[in-house]
C-alpha cells in the first residue's frame, strides 16, 4: 500500500472511517471546552514608571552612578524580588490564603511568575551611550483584582525607592572613598611638609637659597680679614716703632732721659776701670736708681695698668666661655674700655702736671693701647677666620641639600598635586551626592499607577476554546487515518493505480441506492480493456 495521500483518499478515508473521526471529537471537544471554561481567572494590575533624565546639563554636574537605565532596572528586580521581600509582601496584602498548605519557597515561586517587569525602549543611536530605554513596565496577577491592585503597586513603590537609595547610597560611597583618600593624601602632604621642614631647619646654615648671600658673606668676611690683618701690621709697625723710642729714651730733647743716660754712661766707664763696691760706683747706681724711680709712672697709673690688664683677662675668660654668654662679651669689653680710658686720661693728667717722664709714660700709655688694639684684633681675625670656615662649609655643603631637599620637593609636589585632584574630585562627587538627594539626576518616576482591573487578563477563553476545538478535531483525524492503515482496505484511483502500477480507463463514481447508502463501483483495466467490478469494502 502507497504513502501517499491525495484529497480524494483523505475524503474517502473521512466517508469510510466517519465514526472513528466523529466519536474522538465528541469526546475530546466537551472536555477541553470544560476545562477551559474551568480555568481560574487572574487579573492583572500594570503601572508604568517613566526614566527621566537628569533636570541639571551633565556639562555643569555629573553624576557619578554610571550605570545605563536597563541594568539599574534589572539590579533593582533582583534586589526586589529577593525570597524575603517577596515573604513580606505577601504576608502585608495576604496574598495567600491561612488554609493555603504552600511552602515559603512555593510562595516565592507563584510571587516570581505573577510579578512581570516589561522594557519600553525606542531605537538607540549608536553614538548615543544611552541604552534607548525611556520606560517600563511592573504588572502582578492575581485570583484577586484588589490584591493584584494593590501588590503592583507595592512593586511599583518598591522600584522607586530601591532607585533612590541605590543611587543615593551609590553616590554617597563615592564621596566616602574620595574623602578616605584625601583624608590619607593629607597625612601624607602634613607628613612631607613636617619633613621639609625638619630638613630645613637641620640644614639652615646651607640652604640653596641662601647660597648668594652665603657668597656675598664670605666675600666681605673676607675683605674684613684683609683689612684687619693689614691693621695689625700697621700696629705691629708702630709698636715696634715706639718701643725703639722708649729704648732710645724716648724725647731726646728731656733733661731726666739726658740725666739718666749721661749716667749710664758713667757707671758703664767706672764699671770697667773699678769692681762693683767702688764708692763711686755705688754712688752713680744710687744716682741712676733715684732718676728711674723719678721717671717711673706713678702708683696709680701702675694700678690702672693692672686693672686694665685685669679687665683684658677678663674679656678673654668670656670669649672663651662655652657656650658664648653675649652679655658677659658685651660686659667684659665695656670693663676694659673703662680701664683704658682712665689709664689715658691718668697719664695726661699727670703729663700737664710734670710729676713724671712725660715721653716716657706718654709711649708706654701709647705701647698699651695698641698691645690692647692688637689683642682686639687678633680676637677679631680668629673670629673672621671661622666665619670664612664656616661659610666655606656651608657652601661645600649647600649642594648635597639642595639634592636632598630637591627630592623632599619633588615628592611633596606630587603629591600635593594628587591631593588636588583628588579634592577635586571629592568636591564633584559631593555635587553628584547631592544631586542625587535633591532628585535632580536620572530618576524613576510614576508615568501611570497600577489601577484596579475590571476584567481579567487571562485565561483567553474564546483563543482558548479555539484550540480545544481544533485539538479534538486533529485527534478524530488522527483516530480515522490510523484506522485506515490498520484495516489496508483500497482507498480509490490513486490508490489503485499505485497498486497496478496502471492508470484506470473510467472512473465510476458513487452511486447511493435505496438500500446501500455506502456503495461503490469502479471499473478500470488497460485502454481496449475493462475491469469487473470492485466491491466496496465495508
Amino acid at each position: 500500500m502507497g504513502d501517499e495521500f491525495s484529497l480524494e483518499d483523505v475524503l474517502i478515508i473521512l466517508q469510510r472511517r466517519i465514526l472513528y473521526f466523529i466519536i474522538p471529537v465528541i469526546l475530546i471537544a466537551p472536555i477541553g471546552l470544560g476545562i477551559v471554561m474551568m480555568l481560574p481567572a487572574k487579573y492583572e494590575a500594570k503601572g508604568t514608571i517613566l526614566v527621566e533624565s537628569q533636570q541639571i546639563p551633565t556639562d555643569l554636574i555629573r553624576s557619578t552612578v554610571n550605570a545605563y537605565a536597563q541594568e539599574r532596572i534589572q539590579t533593582i528586580r533582583q534586589r526586589v524580588m529577593t525570597h524575603n521581600r517577596l515573604l513580606q509582601v505577601a504576608d502585608k496584602y495576604s496574598v495567600f490564603s491561612s488554609s493555603s498548605r504552600l511552602s515559603e519557597s512555593e510562595r516565592v515561586s507563584i510571587m516570581r511568575q505573577n510579578l512581570n517587569v516589561s522594557l519600553i525602549t525606542i531605537a538607540g543611536n549608536r553614538r548615543s551611550p544611552k541604552d534607548g530605554t525611556i520606560a517600563f513596565t511592573v504588572a502582578y496577577s492575581d485570583e484577586d483584582p484588589s490584591k493584584a491592585y494593590l501588590v503592583a503597586n507595592e512593586f511599583i513603590t518598591l522600584f522607586l525607592s530601591e532607585d533612590v537609595r541605590t543611587r543615593t547610597a551609590g553616590a554617597s560611597n563615592t564621596t566616602e572613598f574620595f574623602e578616605q583618600e584625601a583624608a590619607k593624601l593629607r597625612t601624607l602632604v602634613a607628613d612631607i611638609e613636617t619633613r621639609i621642614s625638619d630638613f630645613k631647619v637641620a640644614n639652615s646654615d646651607a640652604l640653596p637659597e641662601h647660597l648668594n648671600m652665603h657668597l656675598d658673606m664670605l666675600e666681605r668676611t673676607t675683605r674684613e680679614l684683609n683689612s684687619a690683618s693689614q691693621s695689625i701690621n700697621t700696629l705691629e709697625e708702630e709698636k715696634r716703632f715706639l718701643e725703639t723710642q722708649l729704648v732710645a729714651g724716648g724725647n731726646a730733647e728731656d733733661g731726666l732721659s739726658q740725666e739718666l743716660r749721661r749716667l749710664e754712661s758713667e757707671l758703664a766707664r767706672l764699671r770697667a776701670t773699678y769692681r762693683d763696691g767702688y764708692p763711686e760706683v755705688v754712688a752713680k747706681r744710687d744716682e741712676i736708681r733715684a732718676i728711674k724711680q723719678q721717671m717711673a709712672p706713678s702708683a696709680e697709673i701702675q694700678r690702672l695698668r693692672s686693672g686694665l690688664r685685669q679687665a683684658e683677662i677678663a674679656l678673654t675668660a668670656a670669649e672663651r666661655l662655652d657656650p658664648v654668654d653675649p652679655e658677659a662679651i658685651t660686659k667684659a669689653e665695656q670693663d676694659v674700655e673703662i680701664a683704658r680710658t682712665a689709664l689715658s686720661d691718668k697719664i695726661a693728667n699727670e703729663s700737664r702736671q710734670g710729676s713724671t717722664d712725660i715721653a716716657g709714660v706718654q709711649i708706654e700709655g701709647r705701647l698699651a693701647v695698641i698691645d690692647n688694639r692688637i689683642r682686639m684684633l687678633n680676637r677679631d681675625t680668629e673670629k673672621l677666620k671661622l666665619q670664612i670656615k664656616n661659610y666655606e662649609e656651608r657652601i661645600g655643603k649647600t649642594p648635597a641639600v639642595e639634592r636632598d631637599l630637591a627630592a623632599l620637593t619633588r615628592d611633596y609636589d606630587n603629591l600635593f598635586a594628587e591631593y588636588q585632584a583628588i579634592r577635586s574630585k571629592q568636591q564633584a562627587a559631593q555635587l553628584a551626592e547631592n544631586l542625587e538627594e535633591n532628585q535632580q539626576a536620572e530618576k524613576f518616576s510614576i508615568l501611570e499607577p497600577a489601577l484596579r482591573p475590571e476584567e481579567p487578563t487571562s485565561p483567553d477563553r474564546g483563543k482558548l476554546s479555539v484550540l480545544a476545538i481544533f485539538a479534538a478535531l486533529g485527534a478524530g483525524a488522527a483516530v480515522a487515518f490510523a484506522a485506515e492503515l490498520v484495516f489496508s482496505t483500497v482507498r480509490g484511483r490513486t490508490h489503485i493505480s499505485n497498486i497496478t502500477e496502471e492508470h484506470p480507463i473510467a472512473v465510476i463514481p458513487y452511486i447511493q441506492g435505496p438500500n446501500k447508502k455506502k456503495s461503490r463501483r469502479m471499473r478500470f483495466g488497460k485502454r481496449g480493456h475493462s475491469s469487473g467490478p470492485v466491491p466496496d469494502p465495508v
